[in-house]
C-alpha cells in the first residue's frame, strides 16, 4: 500500500505542474479547474481538497514557478546571498541583475513558463498580481532603483526646467530619474519576450541562447550606463 504522504504529495505535484503549465498557456481566466485535473490524471475534487480553490492554486502555481525559475537560473545561483551581489561595484550589480532577468525570461530559447504566466497577468491582471508584486516582485525592482542610484553621478539630473550649468538637483529629482531608469531596464528585458511573434518576423535570425542573452545584456548594460553615466562609448 503506498504511503499516503507521498501519494498525497504527489497528487499536489502533478495539480502544480499540470497548472504551472496549463495557466501559462491560457491565463487564469481561460483555464479551468477541470483541465487541470485532467491533466493532472486527479480527481476533480483534488483541487479544493489540495488548495482551496482556483485562485488559490492560482497563487500556488505561481510560486512553483517562481522556485522553479529561481532553481534552474544559474545567476540567481551565484547570488548565494541573495542580496543581488550587494558587496560588488554598482555597474557590475547592473549587469548581473539584467542577465539575471534575461535567464528568467528564455529556457532553451523559448519563454519561461513565469515569464508566460507573467505576459496573462501584465495583459489582464487578477488578484494574483497584487500579491506577486509583494511578495517577490516590489524587493525586485526596490534593488534595482538603489542599483540606478549609485551609479547616477552627483548632482544628476538637472532639474526640470532649469539649465545643465549651475542647476541644482534635490533628492526627489534623482529618486524619479533612478525609477525612471530602472523601468527602462525593465521594459528592454521584457520587450523580447513580449514581443517575440513581432521580432520573430522582422529579425528571423534572433535567437535567444546563452550566448545570444549574454549579448543582449550587454546591450541592455551599456545603453543603460550611457543614459545615467553620460557615457559615450558605443552600444
Amino acid at each position: 500500500m503506498p504511503n499516503l504522504t507521498e501519494e498525497t504529495n504527489g497528487t499536489q505535484r502533478r495539480l502544480l505542474d499540470a497548472a504551472v503549465a496549463i495557466f501559462a498557456e491560457r491565463g487564469f481566466r481561460r483555464t479551468t479547474v477541470r483541465a487541470i485535473c485532467e491533466e493532472a490524471d486527479a480527481n476533480i475534487a483534488a483541487v479544493n481538497y489540495h488548495f482551496g480553490n482556483k485562485a488559490a492554486l492560482y497563487d500556488a502555481a505561481f510560486d512553483h514557478a517562481r522556485l522553479r525559475s529561481n532553481e534552474d537560473n544559474p545567476f540567481v545561483q551565484m547570488d548565494e546571498a541573495r542580496n543581488f551581489h550587494a558587496d560588488k561595484p554598482a555597474d557590475h550589480r547592473l549587469y548581473l541583475f539584467i542577465r539575471t532577468m534575461l535567464e528568467h525570461q528564455f529556457r532553451n530559447g523559448k519563454p519561461t513558463d513565469l515569464t508566460r504566466l507573467m505576459t496573462h497577468e501584465m495583459m489582464q491582471p487578477t488578484a494574483a498580481l497584487d500579491r506577486l508584486i509583494e511578495v517577490s516582485v516590489r524587493r525586485v525592482y526596490t534593488n534595482l532603483v538603489k542599483i540606478i542610484l549609485d551609479l547616477m553621478p552627483p548632482g544628476s539630473p538637472p532639474t526640470p526646467g532649469s539649465s545643465a550649468s549651475g542647476s541644482t538637483t534635490t533628492s526627489k529629482d534623482r529618486e524619479t530619474a533612478a525609477h525612471r531608469y530602472a523601468m527602462s531596464v525593465s521594459a528592454q528585458c521584457h520587450f523580447h519576450h513580449l514581443a517575440l511573434p513581432m521580432i520573430q518576423r522582422l529579425e528571423p535570425k534572433q535567437r535567444y541562447t546563452p550566448k545570444a542573452l549574454d549579448d543582449l545584456a550587454n546591450h541592455i548594460h551599456r545603453f543603460t550606463l550611457a543614459a545615467v553615466r553620460g557615457d559615450n562609448s558605443p552600444v
